[in-house]
Parts: C-alpha cells; sequence; structure tokens
C-alpha cells in the first residue's frame, strides 16, 4: 500500500484534492483508501441515538456496524497515524490518501493559499507537488517540483495522479 499526504493550512482545499483523487484512482481501478485528521481541535461528531453510539457511551472502545454495503467502525482509542495505518493495512488497499498531518514523511501534496504560506513548504518534507489558489504563482517559480493551479485542478489531475504513481 503506497501512502500519499495532501497537506496545507484550513481551507486551502484538501478535501477537494483529496475527492479529485480518489475519484480519479477509483476510475482508474484502484482500491483507494482515505483518512483525514481531525484538526479542529476535540473529537468528531459521534453518531448519539444509535446503538453503536450507545456501545460506545457504554465503555466500549471500538464499536461497529454492518449494512448491507458498507461497514462503519468508530474507535475511541486515539492511534495516531502510524496506528491507522496499521488498520489500513488489513484490507487490500494500492494508495491511502491521507489528508492532514502535516509533519508525518510520506510523500506529499501540499496546498498554498496565498504567497503568505509559502513558509510551510520549509517547515515540511517529501513534497513532490505544491498547488496554489493564488493565480499563476509566479512566487514559486523557483521550487524544484512541479507547482499546479488549484483554480483549474481538473486539468492537472492526471498529472498529479502521475507524479504520486511514480512514487508508489
Amino acid at each position: 500500500m503506497q501512502i500519499c499526504q495532501i497537506t496545507g493550512y484550513k481551507h486551502s482545499g484538501k478535501t477537494t484534492i483529496m475527492s479529485a483523487l480518489i475519484r480519479y484512482f477509483s476510475d482508474k481501478g484502484f482500491q483507494v483508501g482515505s483518512v483525514k485528521h481531525h484538526g479542529h481541535g476535540g473529537d468528531p461528531d459521534m453518531v448519539e441515538g444509535t446503538d453503536s453510539g450507545t456501545h460506545l457511551e457504554s465503555g466500549s472502545v471500538i464499536s461497529g456496524v454492518q449494512g448491507e454495503t458498507v461497514t462503519q467502525l468508530s474507535l475511541t482509542i486515539p492511534l495516531g497515524l502510524d496506528g491507522l495505518i496499521n488498520l489500513y493495512q488489513q484490507w487490500p488497499l494500492d494508495l491511502l490518501l491521507v489528508e492532514g498531518y502535516k509533519q508525518a514523511d510520506y510523500p506529499k501534496i501540499v496546498l498554498l493559499r496565498n504567497e503568505a504560506d509559502r513558509s510551510l513548504l520549509e517547515e515540511l518534507s517529501a513534497i513532490i507537488a505544491v498547488g496554489t489558489w493564488d493565480g499563476d504563482g509566479r512566487w514559486l517559480n523557483d521550487l524544484d517540483m512541479p507547482v499546479f493551479d488549484m483554480n483549474q485542478l481538473e486539468k492537472h489531475i492526471s498529472a498529479l495522479a502521475e507524479r504520486i504513481r511514480r512514487e508508489m
């Protein structure tokens, strides 16, 4: 299973590009998994009033629901990214796309809202491409990696996917 991160500050388009890459790779027959870091503080919303929610409230550390075509698991154990990756390795995935976890050392696409976000590039490792919402991104011309315009994501998605595949 190959791993690629999508990172950037809040409202930089991480979920937008994650969705586009998931669609692209899935359409090509790849088995894709995804994980998102809940970076807003606190815990993600739990589904209250359901049996699985009641199980968690009663003290279960993991609760699952099996539907006709979907299995949903909720854990009250904070696994961290490494623990989540170990969990995801239980399934036959070709690619795991990770939204967030900026400091992890996996190949990553970094999204910048504008020139003020450029300092993020100095803080991160394993960057394979940079996306910006700031038009032509001339202020990124000195980078030795692909830079793309998030305003034209559909035009760039196949090249980004190829870049990720080369890392695979």
